[in-house]
Parts: C-alpha cells; structure tokens; sequence
C-alpha cells in the first residue's frame, strides 16, 4: 500500500478505532433507540461517533465535521470530515457483520480521502484522491465486465419503504430482470467498497445521505469506476440518488432507473 497524506492517514486511524468500538459491543445486549419507524440507533453508534470526532477534533480543530448522530448539523467548511460511526445498523443489532465505520474528508466539496472499515469482516478500504483505492493493501480495480446479463448489481431500501414502494419496485424489477442478479447487503459504504474491488458491478439507491456515500464514492472512482445521480449528474453525496458501477454497464443501468421514474422521495 502506498504511503498516504495525513489526512487519510488519520481517517484510517480513526475508522479502525471506532471499528474497535463497534466490535467491543457487537457481542452485548444493546438498547435500541428509533430515529424513525424502522431507523434504529444504538449506544454502539453514538460511542464510535465520539470516539471519531475526537480524534479528528484533536488533529484538526478548525476542520468542520458531520456525523450521522449529529443533534445540531453543522455546514462544510473548506475541509469537511463526513462520517457514519456504524453503516448497517439494522445488521448490527440482528448480529449480521455486515457494518462498517465511514471516514471521508471533503476539501472544497470533493472527497480527498475515505475509508470504510468492516471490524467482522477484517476488511478495510482506503482510497485517497490520485493515489487509488486498496483493500487490506491490496490495489483495488472496478471489474471488466461490461454485460448486463453477466453482472451482478447491489441495491438497499430507504427507510420509507413503507410508505410508498411503487416506484423502488418498479426500478427494481427492471434492473433485477436485466442482470445476473441482485444483491441487498445493508450497508451502502460496503456496498461501494465492494463495487471498487470488481465483486459486483453495479449499486443503485435512493434518499442516502452524505455519510452514506462519501468515503465509498472515493474508493470507487480511484478503482476506475463512475459515479453519478440518477440524472447522470454529479449531485450523488448531498443529493437523492446514486449509481455508482465499474463504468462498462454505467449508462444501461442509468437507462433502467430512468425509464418510468416519476420522482424521489428523501425523506426529510
């Protein structure tokens, strides 16, 4: 692996630290609170996030920083650290490892460093702007498959499926009757992450937020791979939708979400 900056240097730090954190409570019995009907949030979320947000505060005071269990939001600054203290929650709780610490640094609006850490799945990518991506040192590359048919693509569910399904369906029975197949993990940073190591070839999801995808958006463009909104704009960190693919079956998937779509729906 090469030798990185500071900053992704210490994004990798601080994400195997909250890795350590997440991993300390994986085995306990865990009180869990409700964000909404279905989006749940755990002591093991809150105590990663402090402890992240403290090594960052102590490197970096003058950074700004914006975390998931944030109570008061805050704006970007020049440098912005983006961080999920634990992607796939729903996983966490049900004892499923499939979860992960996020860590990305925004430099006027474009991420420059990210890191997703699996602590179950001993696997943690890095990938820093200009210098590529890598997975327990190795160099990751998007995969050569440029089929639809022979392409497996990646996809969650936001958390008001509940209250309209209509329009997820239809984009996912398209996209599931055009590919090899579908696969639904629960963590959209891993989900990128495993784009970028050439594992799957696609992922698509709606009303994500900036901690979601900022880290794995990086790992996957310094892969080789492309990523967009729904539009096939670059509005895919702060906006409603996000394809992000190893480039060959970019613009057929784009055709399948688009075809139909009447609108998005983030929930606010």
């Amino acid at each position: 692996m090469k030798k990185f900056n500071r900053f992704t240097t210490l994004a990798l730090k601080a994400a195997q630290e909250g890795g350590e954190v997440l991993r300390s409570f994986s085995n306990r019995s865990l009180k869990v609170d409700y964000k909404g009907a279905i989006d749940p949030v755990t002591e093991a979320d809150r105590t990663s996030q402090k402890k992240i947000r403290t090594l960052i505060e102590g490197e970096f005071p003058s950074h700004s920083i914006i975390g998931e269990e944030d109570d008061n939001p805050v704006s970007c600054k020049e440098y912005c650290w983006i961080i999920d203290p634990l992607d796939g929650t729903v996983n966490f709780i049900h004892h499923i490892p499939l979860f992960c610490v996020s860590v990305a640094l925004l430099h006027k609006g474009r991420v420059v460093s990210g890191v997703v850490h699996a602590p179950l799945l001993n696997e943690t990518f890095v990938a820093e702007r200009g210098k590529g991506a890598w997975c327990n040192g190795q160099r990751m590359k998007v995969s050569s498959v440029g089929k639809l048919l022979r392409s497996v693509a990646i996809t969650g569910f936001p958390y008001s499926v509940h209250q309209d399904v209509r329009d997820l369906a239809d984009s996912f029975t398209r996209v599931l009757t055009s590919v090899q197949g579908v696969r639904r993990f629960g963590s959209a940073a891993i989900d990128l992450a495993y784009v970028a190591a050439g594992r799957c070839e696609a992922f698509w999801e709606e009303e994500l937020h900036p901690w979601d995808v900022a880290a794995g958006v990086l790992l996957v463009e310094e892969a080789g791979g492309r990523v967009t909104d729904f539009s096939g704009g670059s509005d895919y960190i702060f906006g409603d939708s996000i394809l992000a693919s190893n480039g060959h079956v970019h613009r057929d998937v784009l055709k399948l979400l688009k075809k139909g779509k009447t609108k998005l729906r983030r929930k606010k």
